[in-house]
């Protein structure tokens, strides 16, 4: 904390996201109220978003810590209506080896992958499951 028990501003977006999970999740009277007020329909897709959110927390966390990662070409791509701070969730259709994969990922607005570019993926070393890294170093 600051001069004052003021919080840094890492510490508020933490308590953002925090309250952002409740609401989503229909806890305490917040949460309650905007299930009940906005309906289920929108604190789903305030799920999809804090899972959003969430994952691409992690995968900055794993790239830290050295995980390694894999180019995958991009076949496809497909918008699902979400952004958050302005930036958009895509479906991404990844030509991985000899095979072709789909996985959803939050992407900058400055830096959205298009058909025919290389990204890097890396495999959740807890889930196993495919995660979007960013895009591949152009040479």
């Amino acid at each position: 904390m600051g001069l004052f028990n003021r919080k840094s501003s890492q510490e508020r977006q933490e308590e953002a996201l925090q309250m952002a999970d409740d609401i989503a999740a229909g806890r305490g009277f917040m949460g309650k109220m905007t299930k009940a007020f906005m309906g289920s329909e929108f604190t789903a897709s305030m799920q999809q978003a804090t899972a959003s959110i969430h994952r691409a927390d992690h995968v900055a966390g794993l790239r830290a810590a050295g995980v390694p990662t894999q180019p995958a070409t991009v076949l496809g791509m497909q918008d699902t209506g979400q952004t958050i701070n302005d930036n958009p969730s895509i479906v991404l259709t990844l030509q991985l080896g000899a095979q072709a994969v789909a996985i959803q990922a939050l992407v900058s607005r400055l830096e959205i992958p298009r058909v025919g570019e290389q990204v890097l993926v890396m495999t959740d070393p807890q889930s196993g499951g495919l995660l979007y890294a960013g895009l591949a170093p152009r040479a």
